[in-house]
């Protein structure tokens, strides 16, 4: 299990955590389990906070279905090539790893608040983004014909695509603790557009060592 702020920390720094997402948070956290922090935390505000109305609402609530659609893309990835261990295992790491980013968005759009750092609003209105969104069913759709290569591929070009350039600029902008500590753990995990080109090249050269192709 993926978890962007880690078991560890939050048993190393239970005033932050309880200050941030409560003491029933950070319980359950030591007690263990499936879920995240950030999935706990997720669900929390979802069903206590009240989320960002209007426009920058719209906004949080669309980057968080962008990380979906990818998780459900490298769900599908992993089950695609199941039979290949190393490829089954970076697609399900990706799938973890996009739904943490999905509860980020959604933990920000629950503490965002309007002002002067708020100035990047995308919207489905937006041709860019309207055609992201076809690309990206247009993608899990082909998914059970792709090739491992062509899955690897189209990984790489996701990555370097606009969906982090959203997550990064909206999570960038939100003020406050509970911003600040995900801006932190994101920042340790790495941005995908920089850690994916190494873990896919990675990736084809132990497949290699195990004289598996990809096409």
């Amino acid at each position: 299990m993926v978890s962007l702020i880690s078991r560890r920390y939050c048993v190393t720094h239970p005033v932050e955590i309880v200050g941030l997402f409560g003491l029933d948070i950070y319980l359950r956290e030591l007690l263990g389990g499936r879920k995240t922090v950030l999935e706990r935390a997720s669900e929390k505000f979802s069903e206590h906070r009240l989320p960002m109305f209007g426009p920058v609402g719209d906004a949080y609530r669309l980057s968080a279905l962008f990380e979906l659609r990818v998780a459900k893309i490298y769900e599908r990835m992993a089950e695609r090539f199941k039979d290949i261990v190393p490829a089954q295992r970076l697609f399900q790491e990706l799938h973890e790893e996009e739904q943490e980013h999905a509860r980020v968005m959604n933990i920000c759009l629950h503490s965002v608040k309007m002002g002067p750092s708020v100035s990047y609003v995308p919207s489905v209105c937006d041709p860019g983004i309207r055609e992201q969104m076809q690309h990206l069913r247009e993608v899990q759709r082909r998914v059970p014909s792709m090739s491992l290569e062509e899955a690897l591929r189209i990984t790489a070009e996701v990555e370097q695509g606009e969906v982090n350039t959203i997550f990064g600029r909206l999570l960038g902008q939100v003020e406050g603790p509970e911003a600040a500590l995900l801006r932190k753990h994101t920042d340790q995990a790495e941005n995908h557009s920089e850690s994916v080109p190494r873990r896919l090249h990675e990736l084809r050269r132990r497949l290699a060592e195990l004289g598996l192709r990809t096409v």
